[in-house]
């Protein structure tokens, strides 16, 4: 069946995260009631060989615990639930999200981000919003790991790919680069990437051009729409009041941008992206 964007959130953290709120049913009660007609949980992956930004994602022995809770949804008539994963791209990992998320245990999909990195002024890793003027080289390190994880072919889509721009916040021929990079690629793996709601959700940042959200960059999916990418939207809720939240905020942004949605075609064989 295909769901227009306006109906579907495939980007979904509740309390299993533990930066988030909120029960999985809590979710799906506030969907509905928002007019939703899909609704995918993608809680931050936990690893089960190595303790990774520990206290900021769910436990690995949460995991059957989330899994459950999830399928739990899965038989109401009103709206479509899926069960799936949001994936730092760690290349060790890959047999794990593979074999054991989409093929053990059963995921519906899987999609990928980049979220930290070493801050090369105290040594400390952080959410790439929080290194102040971020170096160009790691920029390029965001840019070999994104595309490493779209050429994977493990991912339904690419969660806020322009999360760098947070942290380099000029648009010169460097960010102009990295983005076409990402981009180019993501088109040539055929893997939509994803205007990100909760980017429009905190505070204005100041660059030389003036200030902004840390993004989505306006001038990054303006390039993709050039380019011509599947380009999808979601909520990237961590409260069940913000599960909808990108049908004003992501759509106004598009709209200012050109941008025209794709859709979702989703059955019993999976899930397939189509260009509006």
């Amino acid at each position: 069946m295909l769901y227009n964007q306006s109906l579907v959130n495939l980007h979904t953290h509740s309390f299993y995260c533990k930066h988030g709120t909120g029960t999985i049913a809590e979710f799906v009660s506030r969907a509905k009631e928002d007019g939703l007609k899909v609704l995918g949980f993608s809680e931050h992956c936990p690893l089960p060989d190595r303790e990774y930004q520990k206290g900021n994602r769910m436990d690995y022995p949460d995991l059957p615990f989330y899994e459950a809770d999830v399928r739990a949804q899965m038989n109401d008539p009103d709206i479509r639930v899926l069960l799936g994963a949001e994936c730092d791209w760690l290349p060790d990992e890959e047999s794990f999200y593979r074999d054991g998320l989409l093929g053990e245990r059963g995921y519906d999909y899987l999609c990928c981000s980049i979220h930290h990195m070493v801050d090369p002024s105290d040594g400390r890793e952080k959410f790439i919003q929080y290194i102040n003027d971020m170096p160009v080289g790691h920029m390029l390190e965001y840019v070999r790991l994104y595309t490493d994880a779209l050429r994977s072919g493990l991912f339904l889509f690419g969660c806020h790919p322009d999360l760098f721009l947070a942290g380099y916040r000029h648009w010169d021929a460097d960010a102009r680069a990295a983005s076409r990079d990402i981009i180019q690629c993501a088109k040539a793996c055929d893997i939509p990437l994803e205007i990100n709601d909760n980017g429009l959700r905190k505070k204005i940042v100041e660059t030389e051009n003036g200030p902004r959200h840390p993004y989505p960059v306006r001038e990054f999916w303006e390039m993709a729409r050039d380019e011509g990418l599947k380009i999808v939207t979601n909520s990237d809720a961590h409260r069940p009041k913000d599960v909808a939240a990108h049908l004003t905020n992501s759509f106004a942004f598009a709209s200012q941008a050109g941008i025209r949605f794709a859709s979702w075609d989703i059955d019993e064989s999976g899930i397939t992206c189509v260009q509006a």
